[in-house]
């Protein structure tokens, strides 16, 4: 009985998780395709609900809800069930406190919290707009789902520190040209360069391609300046954009080598349990 619990158990670990590490089984591509369904589902009835819709059609879409929510609760409760095999050397209770305070444990958690809410807590102390707006959080549900996402989100974190470098120096550049700006353009412009906030907001502006206070230098020293900020808007895009497209190549590599790791084990085990004859899949 306890053999056939724990391959129940793995089964549907490797069913609800898509990660290069752990091999899929039949139902995991149906399975990430009904979740992706519901996702999208749910943030069109997010969106639906804010016309005035007829009443048959709003109970429709409240049923509609209602069952996405039963999915994602019974998702969430299956991967809570499963964390001892995700986090194996947490231990039983460590690897579901480690996987309820995971991001994507919590971004599973607001996709359901919304719709229980009102059952727990007086209506007056709620904001229902606030807990429509809090369910669009579903759709970061994706990342779970798609393997390509997925990839992106692993090579953002591992890459954390050297975005996280540019985005400090790209904004002690534009502190420092703003205050250049500043001192360039206030006795020209005292109307539009009135202090060194306008002067910063004029560099976001520029540095980010808006535009949309329509103000630009007119000195020589402004316009040198104004066009280095161009150019670090350049930068801004380029740099990071680098940063994370080798980054996902290396993932995409690694990936490959674990799948191929991952499938030579599985035939190792496969024939094993063949002889054996106590396959499950």
């Amino acid at each position: 009985m306890l053999t056939w619990y724990k391959k129940i158990k793995r089964f549907v670990y490797r069913t609800i998780h898509s990660s290069p590490e752990v091999q899929p089984t039949v139902l995991t591509v149906p399975f990430d395709a009904l979740v992706m369904v519901l996702i999208f589902a749910s943030v069109v009835i997010v969106f639906a609900v804010t016309f005035n819709l007829p009443p048959d059609v709003m109970g429709i879409l409240k049923k509609a809800e209602t069952g996405i929510v039963a999915v994602f609760t019974v998702e969430y409760v299956l991967r809570l069930w499963t964390a001892d095999l995700h986090y194996p050397e947490k231990g039983w209770f460590f690897a579901r406190i480690r996987y309820v305070f995971s991001m994507s444990a919590i971004v599973d958690l607001l996709a359901i919290l919304p719709s229980y809410l009102p059952y727990l807590l007086p209506e007056g102390m709620l904001g229902i707009r606030a807990l429509r707006l809090i369910r669009l959080t579903r759709i970061f549900k994706v990342t779970q789902h798609s393997a390509t996402l997925s990839a992106i989100t692993a090579v953002i974190k591992d890459k954390a520190k050297d975005l996280l470098a540019v985005l400090f120096f790209m904004s002690l550049m534009v502190l420092f040209l703003s205050l250049l700006m500043y001192a360039a353009e206030h006795d020209a412009q005292p109307d539009k360069f009135e202090n060194a906030i306008s002067a910063l907001w004029w560099a976001i502006e520029t540095f980010t391609k808006s535009g949309t206070r329509g103000f630009y230098p007119i000195t020589t020293l402004g316009r040198i300046i104004g066009a280095i900020v161009s150019v670090l808007g350049i930068c801004l895009i380029a740099i990071p954009t680098g940063i994370i497209s080798s980054g996902l190549i290396e993932q995409i590599k690694n990936r490959n080598r674990g799948r191929g790791r991952e499938k030579g084990r599985c035939g190792d085990l496969g024939n094993r349990e063949n002889e054996t004859g106590d396959d499950f899949n």
